[in-house]
């Protein structure tokens, strides 16, 4: 796929670690006149402005001018402050709701870039991500807004509600289990696994690197027409230094998540865009898989629409869209849950099965039987 010279060096950017080669060609786009409101804009709506910044700093500074180099600082720091206010927030809360029993995890956000990078500054973040078990999920919101926190929606199908606090300006999504809800994964199993990570020099509970891998990549791949270049990046660093018992244990966990063909598809996608180098081991089967590696070439078709100011916001409001359904039977691990899925799609009823004969609610199974009269009469 071609790019524009200004997503190509965002691409390239968002290498933790890029090559020689990679840093060529950096060097090559900088020589030519770029559009850099739409690098500053696609960077910051990508997350990506702390690797941004750092590579053109560090391997191409000489080929900046003045006012590049001030809106980098500016927007590096920017990133970096409401990091740390994030990061504040996050041992706030967990000591608000863990005096009450519920247990809390925070995830994504500063724990991740801490884990994925060492160093809180390196990932731009949005909003803080918590997970508490579902039946800790309604106490946890009143808790929250008791504490001044009011909640703006709640999103069944991405299994958490997002909270706003309007003097702190922060969000919180409180996560009852791992979108999206479709795929039914068992975020249960990661609760057995949590370990501490270093948070503003106080250990707080994280899910385990290999954990924060898997949850990358579902993030990474769980929005069919909207996927997300920074956790590609966070894909890239959590991964650099794998060794094959590192790549078999994650796969051994994805399956007993339900996330494997998430993670197979996040990585080829981080390869596909990154060059992030793949595994020798694991389901090879899987990496072949025909309608893996065309689901991620619909995933780099969709990443950077808005780039091309196309309109998405229609499609992704179609939550039955044919595109989306068929997306995710290919990611839905159990086979079962995939012809059962099948069964499910091939029977709703469409506008033309309800032209054909229109059935009350509770008789709208049988359109699964009436739909081949429907057709062998229209074809026939």
């Amino acid at each position: 796929m071609l790019h524009s010279p200004e997503i190509e060096l965002l691409l390239l950017c968002a290498r933790p670690r890029p090559s020689d080669e990679a840093v060529g060609r950096i060097r090559v786009l900088l020589a030519q006149p770029l559009d850099w409101p739409l690098i500053f804009g696609l960077a910051e709506d990508y997350r990506t402005i702390p690797l941004l910044a750092l590579h053109l700093h560090h391997h191409a500074d000489d080929l900046l001018t003045s006012d590049i180099r001030t809106s980098l600082q500016r927007h590096h720091l920017a990133s970096t402050q409401h990091n740390l206010v994030l990061a504040a927030e996050v041992l706030r809360l967990i000591d608000l709701v863990s005096a009450d029993g519920v247990d809390i995890v925070p995830f994504k956000g500063p724990v991740s870039a801490v884990l994925a990078y060492g160093d809180m500054a390196m990932r731009a973040c949005g909003d803080i991500d918590l997970l508490v078990k579902p039946h800790h999920h309604g106490k946890a919101e009143r808790l929250l807004e008791n504490d001044g926190y009011r909640i703006q929606q709640r999103f069944p199908d991405a299994m958490q509600s997002s909270l706003w606090h309007e003097q702190r300006q922060v969000s919180v999504d409180l996560h009852w289990g791992m979108p999206p809800e479709i795929l039914q994964l068992n975020a249960e199993r990661l609760w057995a696994d949590v370990g501490p990570v270093n948070l503003l020099g106080r250990p707080v509970p994280t899910f385990t690197i290999r954990d924060t891998l898997l949850v990358t990549a579902i993030n990474a791949v769980k929005e069919y027409w909207k996927p997300s270049l920074h956790h590609l990046s966070d894909i890239a660093a959590l991964t650099d230094s794998c060794t094959d018992a590192d790549w078999l244990a994650a796969f051994d966990r994805a399956q007993e998540i339900g996330c494997q063909r998430m993670l197979v598809t996040a990585l080829l996608f981080a390869h596909r865009l990154l060059g992030m180098s793949l595994p020798t081991v694991g389901p090879v089967q899987l990496f072949r898989h025909r309608g893996i590696r065309k689901a991620v070439d619909e995933l780099a078709d969709h990443l950077f629409l808005q780039a091309e100011q196309q309109t998405i916001e229609a499609a992704m409001k179609l939550r039955h869209h044919p595109a989306s359904q068929a997306y995710y039977l290919t990611l839905t691990d159990s086979p079962s849950r995939r012809s059962r899925d099948l069964l499910i799609w091939v029977g709703a009823p469409n506008d033309a099965d309800e032209a054909f004969i229109r059935l009350p609610r509770r008789l709208r199974f049988l359109y699964f039987f009436i739909r081949p009269f429907r057709l062998l009469r229209k074809h026939l």
